[in-house]
C-alpha cells in the first residue's frame, strides 16, 4: 500500500468554510482522474479567499486519495484549527495515514481463553514499513488479512496483597478439667486479622471458567478476648485461667497469638455471574509470638505478658474463599490442630471467618 504525503496549509478563515469543503472535496475526488490528465497538481477554489492545493509526484498519487476517509481528515483538521490561531499543517504519511483508510477493519474475538485480533486492510506493496512486514509474516493471507493471536495470561482473582478481617471463636471445645466459663470468648471482641500475599498459576483456561493454583504467604493474629475478667497463666504442667489481679475493674483481657502461614489453594475463577471465584485448600503456620493483655477500666493502663502459654507452635487446617461480584469476598479458616498442647489446656480448635478487604 502506498501512502500519500499530503500537506494542508490553511489559515483561520477555513473554520467558516469547513462544511462546504467536505461536500465539494468528496465530489472533487470522484472526478480526480479528469483533472489529473493535465498534471500532478490540483487547485480547488472556495470563494475568493480560500484555496485547497494538492500536489503529488504523479497522477496515481492523487487518485490514491479515494482510499481515504475524508471525514476523518476534516475532523482532525477542524480540531487543529480550533486549538491554533496560526497557519495549520496536517501531515498524512506512512506512520499515521493508516487510521484514515476507508476499508481498515479491526475485529476482536475471544475463544477458549484466547483473544484474536484480525486487521482487514488493503493489500500492501513492498514499500510497507519494516514493522508491518514482521507482524504480517506470521499469518498473512493473500487478501491482505492479518491475524494475530494473543494468549490471555492467567491472573488469579486472589492475586496480590490483601487484608483479611473477621472474627475467631472455638470450633470445638472440650473443657477437660477446666470450667468452660473461665475461658469463654467475647464474640465481637475476638478478632482475626491477616496480611496476605497471593500468586496464582494457571492449570486450565476456558470460556466460562479457569482453574488455577494459588500459593499464598501471610501473617495472621488470633485475638481471643475473654468474656469475663479472667486471664491466662502458665506453670510447668499446664495453664490456668485465674481472675486478673488488678487494682481496678478490668476493661478487657485477651490472649493474642501471631503466626506466619503458607497456603496452597486451587481456585476456580468464574467469568460470568454473581460468583467470581471459589477457592478451597490447605494452610499451615508457625507461631511467632503470643502474649496476654489486661487493661483496667478507669486509668486505661494495660499490662502485657509474653510467653508461649503451652500453645502449639504449629497450626494447620482447611481454608475456603468465596468471591462475590460487587461485594467483599468471604473467607473461612478451620484449624484441624488444637490450640493448646495436649493435656496442658482445654481441647479447643479455632475457626476464623470474615471478609477480604
Amino acid at each position: 500500500m502506498k501512502l500519500l504525503s499530503i500537506k494542508f496549509n490553511i489559515n483561520t478563515a477555513m473554520k467558516k468554510s469547513i462544511v462546504t469543503f467536505v461536500l465539494a472535496f468528496i465530489a472533487f475526488v470522484a472526478q480526480a482522474e479528469k483533472y489529473t490528465q493535465k498534471g500532478d497538481s490540483l487547485i480547488v477554489q472556495f470563494g475568493n479567499n480560500t484555496r485547497l492545493i494538492i500536489q503529488a509526484k504523479d497522477k496515481e498519487g492523487i487518485q490514491s486519495l479515494r482510499q481515504y476517509d475524508l471525514n476523518k481528515i476534516v475532523r482532525d483538521m477542524g480540531a487543529a484549527l480550533d486549538s491554533s490561531s496560526k497557519e495549520t499543517y496536517i501531515y498524512i504519511n506512512e506512520q499515521n495515514g493508516r487510521k484514515y483508510l476507508k476499508d481498515t477493519v479491526l475485529v476482536i474475538s475471544r475463544k477458549d481463553g484466547e483473544v484474536k485480533i484480525t486487521i482487514n486492510e488493503p493489500s500492501q506493496k513492498s514499500s510497507d514499513s519494516k514493522d508491518e512486514d514482521v507482524k504480517r509474516s506470521e499469518n498473512n493471507k493473500d487478501d491482505g488479512t492479518v491475524t494475530r493471536s494473543v494468549t490471555r495470561r492467567y491472573k488469579s482473582p486472589r492475586n496480590g496483597f490483601d487484608v483479611l478481617v473477621g472474627l475467631n471463636t472455638y470450633a470445638q471445645n472440650t473443657p477437660l478439667s477446666y470450667q468452660e466459663s473461665d475461658y469463654d470468648l467475647l464474640p465481637w471482641g475476638s478478632r482475626f486479622v491477616s496480611l496476605t500475599w497471593v500468586r496464582g498459576a494457571a492449570i486450565s483456561r476456558g470460556k466460562d471458567a479457569s482453574l488455577g493454583l494459588d500459593l499464598g504467604i501471610d501473617v495472621s493474629w488470633y485475638n481471643m478476648m475473654f468474656d469475663g475478667n479472667n486471664t491466662v497463666q502458665k506453670d510447668t504442667r499446664a495453664i490456668s485461667f485465674p481472675v486478673a489481679n488488678t487494682s481496678g475493674d478490668v476493661h478487657k483481657s485477651k490472649l493474642t497469638s501471631a503466626y506466619l502461614n503458607l497456603s496452597l489453594m486451587p481456585t476456580l475463577a468464574i467469568h460470568h455471574g454473581p460468583i467470581s471465584y471459589l477457592s478451597v485448600g490447605m494452610y499451615g503456620g508457625y507461631r511467632l509470638d503470643s502474649y496476654t493483655k489486661v487493661q483496667e477500666e478507669r486509668k486505661g493502663r494495660s499490662e502485657r505478658t509474653h510467653a508461649n502459654f503451652h500453645l502449639n507452635d504449629f497450626r494447620y487446617g482447611i481454608g475456603a474463599e468465596l468471591g462475590i461480584r460487587h461485594f467483599p469476598d468471604l473467607f473461612m479458616q478451620y484449624d484441624l490442630g488444637e490450640l493448646y498442647q495436649t493435656n496442658k489446656g482445654p481441647a479447643v480448635r479455632m475457626i476464623s471467618f470474615g471478609i477480604r478487604l
